[in-house]
């Protein structure tokens, strides 16, 4: 009887993993200093803006997160491909 061929499966979970972790670093660099323009807006920000300009920001500085995650995983198959 031959052995089960779980090695590929697992390396490739493994490399999966990996992978994951280094994109999951890469968008929480992205989005610490966003996070902190938000957190500085809203520190600064009065009472009546909070619903307002505070929220079309906190919108703006989401879509410029989600614009970045395409790149994120782009440059990721970079380094895995070199």
């Amino acid at each position: 009887m031959l052995p089960k061929a779980t090695s590929q499966s697992d390396h490739t979970a493994e490399e999966r993993a990996a992978r994951r972790q280094r994109i999951l670093a890469q968008l929480q660099a992205q989005a610490a200093p966003l996070l902190e323009q938000l957190a500085d807006t809203l520190v600064e920000a009065p009472d009546r803006e909070l619903f307002r300009a505070v929220e079309v920001q906190a919108r703006d500085l989401g879509q410029r997160l989600a614009a970045a995650t395409p790149q994120a995983g782009l440059d990721d198959r970079k380094k895995g491909a070199t």
